[in-house]
């Protein structure tokens, strides 16, 4: 029997997963607050001229004066400008230049040059550039240049450039670039081209192209290419809301375990694909496949079911638990409260048929249309039991519905 083993396999594999990123994550209240680095100084408030200071001693002393926020050019020492600058653990308030370099930590407030390097930890308030470097740690504020390269860790509050890069961990608030490659990458916004490692994140939109890892998951909106991983997600894992707003728009889900709330695309293939509404092409689950609500060509597994279906059921079980509008092609069991459609199978199951039921043993309460099998059985059909053809009618328009009362109630 290889099919328990199997099963084990993918479910400890979720678990593992989900276990490492709630793992790597700090708590979800300190996350904002944990991103980047302090924000850059501000030069302090200009001398008040003596007018100002007479005004504030009439009753405005209990007023602060109002940060000045604007770009600094020309405003810090001579001292803090240089083309290069090294150090053990410098710290500068605006650098122009080509390089900084740090053999522990360096940190700038306002970077402007070519890249700067430290072998531990790399800060800037806000860094314009290339490259920011670190075996350690890069932080940034606000990041714009092409890259962050770390061994370990890079952060970002707000991040536009080609990437971040690094061995275990790339973290943004928002992003715009290329590329989010390492063995942890997180955004809370991303627009890009592809995130790439065994944890990818995005927790309130992602528009680019791809998400490739071993576990993707978009916690909202998902609009690109495709997922394509060992366990792909769109909004919570396995919830089957289909909540309005909140899609996967995209190609193709591809993985072993495929979910998605709200799923737009042409394929959704996997061992096992479930989406709360789904809209689009194939889902297929070589061992399950469902969606609460499935509108598109076909759903393809060992086992395919939803609530409310349109398209074709295809499997060795096929099952609608409300209405089924298309065809049921189940090897084994066709099961419905209503079909609109047909039924093929050597079991066939419903409520109530409005089309044909062809099988070795068809069931239904109320029949309108055919039964075609070895034996058949309809309760308001022309006989309640046949063999091999039975029918049933619309008799002097009195329409009576076992499963619309059903449903009523």
């Amino acid at each position: 029997m290889r099919t328990p083993s199997v099963l084990s396999v993918i479910l400890a594999s979720t678990i593992v997963l989900q276990a490492a990123a709630a793992g790597a994550s700090p708590p979800e209240e300190d996350d904002d607050a944990s991103i980047g680095t302090r924000p850059a100084q501000v030069a302090p408030p200009a001398p008040e001229s003596a007018a100002e200071a007479g005004s504030r001693s009439r009753g405005d002393d209990e007023m602060e004066p109002m940060a000045d926020s604007r770009l600094i050019i020309a405003g810090d020492p001579p001292s803090d400008w240089a083309v290069l600058h090294a150090g053990f653990r410098p710290h500068l308030r605006i650098f122009g230049g080509l390089a900084t370099f740090a053999v522990a930590h360096a940190r700038v407030e306002r970077f402007y040059g070519g890249f700067s390097f430290s072998a531990i930890r790399n800060d800037a308030g806000t860094h314009v550039g290339v490259l920011q470097l670190a075996i350690g740690r890069n932080l940034a504020n606000d990041y714009y240049g092409a890259a962050q390269i770390a061994l370990a860790e890079n952060r970002a509050r707000n991040f536009y450039g080609l990437g971040q890069l690094s061995l275990a961990y790339n973290r943004t608030l928002d992003m715009v670039g290329l590329f989010q490659i390492g063995a942890y990458n997180r955004a809370k916004t991303a627009v890009g081209l592809l995130q790439l490692g065994g944890y990818n994140r995005t927790d309130e939109s992602f528009s680019g192209a791809l998400q490739i890892g071993a576990f993707n998951h978009a916690r909202s909106d998902f609009s690109g290419i495709a997922q394509l991983g060992l366990l792909n997600a769109q909004d919570d894992l396995f919830d089957d809301a289909g909540i309005d707003g909140q899609r996967f728009a995209g190609v193709a889900q591809l993985g072993v375990a495929n979910t998605a709330g709200a799923f737009r695309g042409a394929v959704q293939a996997g061992v096992a694909s479930f989406s709360g509404d789904f809209a689009g092409g194939i889902q297929l689950g070589a061992l399950a496949a469902g969606a609460r609500e499935f509108r598109g060509l076909a759903q393809v597994g060992a086992v395919v079911l939803a609530e409310e279906s349109y398209g074709a059921q295809i499997g060795a079980g096929a099952i609608s638990t409300e209405e089924h509008h298309g065809v049921q092609l189940g090897a084994a069991v066709n099961w419905a409260a209503s079909v609109s459609g047909a039924q093929i199978g050597l079991v066939n199951v419903a409520e109530e048929v409005n089309g044909v039921q062809v099988g070795l043993f068809n069931h239904t309460e109320r029949l309108r249309g055919l039964q075609i099998g070895l034996v058949n059985h309809a309760e308001d059909g022309v006989l309640q039991w046949t063999a091999l053809l039975n029918m049933g009618f619309d008799e002097g328009g009195y329409e009576y519905s076992h499963y619309a009362a059903r449903r009523a109630d």
